[in-house]
C-alpha cells in the first residue's frame, strides 16, 4: 500500500486532474452490493420544476433547482484577468527640459535646471541601488547600448507585427504593443534606422512597488538622438505620413521596464515620453492622385431651364 501511495505522489502534474462531484454514497465496501441494487429511474428531467419561459429565473433559484436534481451549479467567473508582467504606467515620468537643457550660465532658468537635475540624480542613484539588489550587473553606462539594440529590433519587427508578434512581446510590453500597433491593421509601416547623431544615454531611473513591497518594477528612460526614415501608407498604397526617402532627425525619450522581482524578467520597451513643449504631430493626410483635365468634373453652375411665357 505504501508503494502505491509513493508512486501516486510522484506522478507528474499532467497525469492528475482535479474533479468536482457530490458524494451521495458512503465509502464502506459492505454497502457496495446495496448500491448496485438501486433502481435506475432514467435521466434527470431538468425542465420539470422550471418556471415558465416568460419568468426570469434568479441565480439563487437556478442553483437550488440544480441541487435538487443532484447537479452542480455552473461556475461563473466574472473576475477580469490581470497581467503583472508590466506595471501599466510610468512611475514619476521624466520631464525633458525645454531646449534640451541648453541655457545661459547667467540666467535664472539655468540655476533652476541645475537644482532639478541634482534632485533627480539623487533619486536615480537611490533607485539604481534597488535594481542592483536583484540585478547586480546593472550599469547605466552600458545599459544605453543594450537599450539601443532593443529599440532598433523592435521597430524593425513592427513593420510586420502580425508575423513577429511572439518576438515583439519579448522586446516590448503588452502596453507598448497595443499602443505601437494601434491603427496599423490596414496600413503599411516602413521604418529604417540611418545613423545615431549622439550616443544614447540614460537620463532617468526609477523603481516602483506594485501590490506589495517585494514586487518591484524598474524603469529606465533613455535619450535617443538619431536619423530615421519612416513612412506610413494606407491599404491603397497612398502616403499618409512621413517620407520613404528623406531621413529625419528624431529626438526621443524611451522608457524601458523590467519586472526585477521576477527571476526571468527582461528589459522591454514600455512607453515613450512626449515633452509638453514639443510641437504636435501632424495629422495623417491621405494623398490623392491628380486627374487629367478631361477627367476633372466641371464645377460651373448650370442655370436652370426657363419656362416659356408665350401663349398661343
Amino acid at each position: 500500500m505504501s508503494n502505491k501511495i509513493f508512486a501516486f505522489a510522484h506522478l507528474p502534474l499532467l497525469a492528475t486532474q482535479p474533479t468536482r462531484h457530490i458524494r451521495h454514497k458512503p465509502w464502506l465496501p459492505k454497502f457496495r452490493l446495496i448500491r448496485q441494487m438501486q433502481p435506475w429511474t432514467g435521466p434527470i428531467d431538468l425542465s420539470a420544476h422550471r418556471p415558465p419561459v416568460t419568468a426570469d429565473e434568479t441565480p439563487a433559484a437556478l442553483r437550488a433547482r440544480l441541487r435538487r436534481n443532484g447537479l452542480l451549479p455552473p461556475l461563473i467567473f466574472r473576475d477580469n484577468p490581470i497581467n503583472i508582467g508590466h506595471s501599466g504606467q510610468v512611475a514619476d515620468p521624466y520631464t525633458p527640459p525645454e531646449g534640451d537643457g541648453h541655457a545661459s550660465i547667467l540666467s535664472l532658468r539655468r540655476v533652476g535646471l541645475q537644482s532639478d537635475s541634482l534632485l533627480k540624480k539623487g533619486k536615480s542613484y537611490r533607485d539604481t541601488l534597488k535594481i542592483r539588489r536583484h540585478e547586480p550587473t546593472f550599469n547605466p553606462k552600458t545599459f544605453a547600448s543594450e537599450a539601443s539594440a532593443i529599440y532598433q529590433e523592435a521597430h524593425e519587427l513592427l513593420q510586420d507585427f502580425k508575423s513577429n508578434e511572439s518576438r515583439l512581446l519579448e522586446l516590448v510590453t503588452e502596453k507598448a504593443f497595443s499602443e505601437m500597433t494601434k491603427g496599423l491593421q490596414f496600413r503599411t509601416l516602413r521604418w529604417q534606422f540611418v545613423a545615431s547623431l549622439e550616443p544614447p544615454r540614460v537620463v532617468h531611473i526609477r523603481a516602483q512597488e506594485l501590490m506589495s513591497r517585494e514586487n518591484l518594477y524598474g524603469q529606465v528612460t533613455v535619450r535617443f538622438h538619431s536619423q530615421q526614415i519612416m513612412a506610413i501608407f494606407d491599404r491603397f498604397g497612398r502616403l499618409l505620413f512621413g517620407n520613404p526617402a528623406v531621413p529625419v532627425d528624431v529626438l526621443e525619450y524611451v522608457v524601458l521596464e523590467k519586472h526585477i522581482s521576477d527571476e526571468y524578467g527582461i528589459w522591454r520597451l514600455h512607453a515613450k515620453i512626449f515633452p509638453p513643449h514639443a510641437p504636435p504631430l501632424g495629422a495623417l493626410v491621405p494623398t490623392q492622385r491628380l486627374l487629367s483635365e478631361q477627367h476633372i468634373p466641371s464645377t460651373e453652375l448650370v442655370p436652370p431651364p426657363q419656362l416659356s411665357t408665350e401663349t398661343e
